[in-house]
């Protein structure tokens, strides 16, 4: 029969155990976020693009769009200029809609091989 004493002792070393594999758990998702942000933007961006439907595609991406589901060093998004540079190395265009009245502006962009 364990005296009170050495059922505390066990019970603490469980405590620091938990707290301990929490802890890593922290720290390796922390690494992980550092490491995707601090990787390149046209690394991420291709990564990215390739994930998305070749449908969604043809239909234009939007440059907002794209900023909120790559995470930068510039106010937690990445830079939009920075993002269309990439856009461009990877082959694509930006097309400006100025005719859409239900729209003031819009600009989409498209692989430069897709036809509108």
């Amino acid at each position: 029969m364990a005296t009170y004493l050495e059922t505390i002792r066990a019970r603490c070393d469980e405590i620091t155990e938990a707290q301990t594999k929490t802890a890593n758990i922290a720290d390796a998702k922390a690494t992980a976020e550092w490491t995707e942000r601090l990787t390149p933007l046209e690394d991420r961006l291709a990564k990215l693009l390739a994930n998305i439907p070749a449908e969604i595609k043809s239909q234009g991406l939007s440059l907002p769009a794209l900023r909120t589901m790559l995470a930068g060093k510039w106010r937690g998004k990445c830079h939009p200029g920075e993002l269309g540079i990439a856009l461009r190395r990877l082959g694509y265009e930006r097309r400006r809609n100025w005719s859409d009245g239900g729209q003031s502006f819009c600009a989409l962009w498209y692989q430069s091989d897709v036809e509108k």
